[in-house]
């Protein structure tokens, strides 16, 4: 659909294209005059924006409550084969999984790719500094979502159709829509890792890569509507994981050993508690509680004051490993060698499978899709554990699947790829 795209910051798109064309702040109907050019645009009435189809996957684990399951979707279940894999572009190198919007994946990995769904066919691509998965959030401005990502170097809101073309340059501009607020660059452990940004209510939430601050922008423009921090005095104190959000609030685990909920309109701290242990994995919001794994097991906090409501220790040493939540069951590898079902409203086991390394699965239609160490996709039944199959990609690492219409699709290094139910 769309040429190579150069990176054009845009605050908001619509005004410095104009400025760049030296037309200066002119109506709409000046920018539709230039030689059929589709200003990718202004929303009279700020409505949702984009597609919203019962497949779509707008953000990291689904949903903002990182639940990591999609309760219309479906995946194979018996074994799979590849339906297409996307590896023409030179510059993409992907590790995160890939969003989903209408009939285009869009990927991160040194830049965005978007991809036909159905046949893989590029739609537009462009380079630039973005590592995150994105995350689809509706503006009041725009009649196309943006897309939050993020990079070593902080946040960027980028067009969710790519920009647009203007003949008059001869080019596509108007890609990434904002610069955000930024990192303070790297470290004693070298650049900062991008972190995941959520989309919840008109808001972006996203911890700021390289700091301890946890951000709420506006997806029109970056601004910054709060942030907090913390350990001020202490650059390297905190590190955060992707946040969850849910009935208002916000909630967040850091390294070392610590679980918050800020309200999400103000940024506000709601609650902080010391867990007991340093090694904290992200947050998963849910009706029944906030569910935390550590290190050594899986524990379930009350939202409203953060008490703890139950406590299962699974003997676990898990590193890099988050768990998923769906139909009252919570899926986590112990990296000792099992994966877990544990009853949410108890936490005692409904089954456990062996499950070498670590694993951030995700749910759809009663199979829980768990990509071993990023070298391996798991397919296991929901309720029992037993394992449906096993597919190997021939490079790797391969990221953690989305789920649409009985097809997977992954980032898989140099390539996206989908999965479909073998003949």
């Amino acid at each position: 659909m769309y040429g190579e795209v150069n990176s054009f910051a845009m605050v908001p798109s619509r005004r410095r294209f104009l400025e760049s064309l030296g037309v200066g702040l002119a109506g709409p109907s000046v920018a539709g005059s230039l030689g059929g050019a589709s200003v990718a645009g202004v929303a009279a009435d700020g409505a949702e924006s984009g597609p919203d189809s019962a497949t779509d996957w707008p953000m990291a684990r689904y949903d903002p409550a990182g639940t990591g399951h999609h309760p219309d979707a479906s995946g194979p279940k018996d074994d799979v084969r590849v339906a297409w894999a996307h590896d023409a572009t030179d510059w993409f190198l992907g590790t995160t999984p890939p969003i989903r919007r209408g009939e285009t994946i869009l990927a991160a990995g040194h830049g965005l790719l978007a991809l036909d769904a159905e046949t893989g066919a590029r739609r537009f691509g462009h380079r630039g500094p973005y590592r995150s998965s994105p995350a689809r959030a509706s503006t009041s401005i725009y009649d196309t979502d943006t897309l939050a990502v993020t990079a070593p170097s902080g946040v960027f809101g980028l067009n969710a159709e790519g920009g647009f073309e203007v003949p008059l340059l001869n080019r596509s501009v108007g890609a990434e829509r904002w610069a955000g607020p930024e990192s303070p660059g790297g470290g004693f452990f070298g650049p900062p890792d991008p972190a995941t940004p959520v989309a919840a209510d008109g808001t972006i939430y996203t911890v700021i890569p390289g700091t301890n601050s946890l951000g709420a922008l506006d997806p029109d423009d970056g601004r910054v509507r709060w942030r907090t921090t913390h350990h001020e005095d202490d650059p390297v104190s905190a590190e955060f994981n992707r946040p969850a959000v849910k009935d208002g609030l916000v909630f967040l685990t850091n390294w070392p050993g610590q679980a918050a909920a800020y309200r999400a309109d103000t940024g506000e701290r709601h609650w902080r508690r010391d867990l007991g242990e340093q090694t904290l994995h992200p947050p998963v919001a849910t009706d029944e509680g906030v569910v935390v794994q550590s290190r050594e097991g899986v524990s379930l906090l009350d939202a409203a004051d953060g008490r703890t409501l139950w406590e299962r220790d699974l003997d676990g040493n898990v590193t890099e490993s988050a768990p998923a939540v769906a139909d009252g069951a919570i899926f986590a590898a112990d990296e000792r060698g099992s994966l877990h079902a544990l009853d949410i409203e108890s936490g005692e086991s409904l089954w456990t499978t062996p499950f070498d390394g670590q694993t951030t699965p995700v749910v759809a239609d009663g199979v829980v899709y768990a990509v071993r160490s990023e070298f391996s996709l798991v397919a296991l039944d929901a309720e029992s554990g037993e394992r449906l199959f096993e597919y190997r990609p021939s490079q790797v690492p391969l990221s953690p699947p989305i789920v649409g219409d009985g097809v997977l699709y992954a980032a898989n290094r140099e390539r996206v790829i989908a999965l479909e139910e073998a003949e």
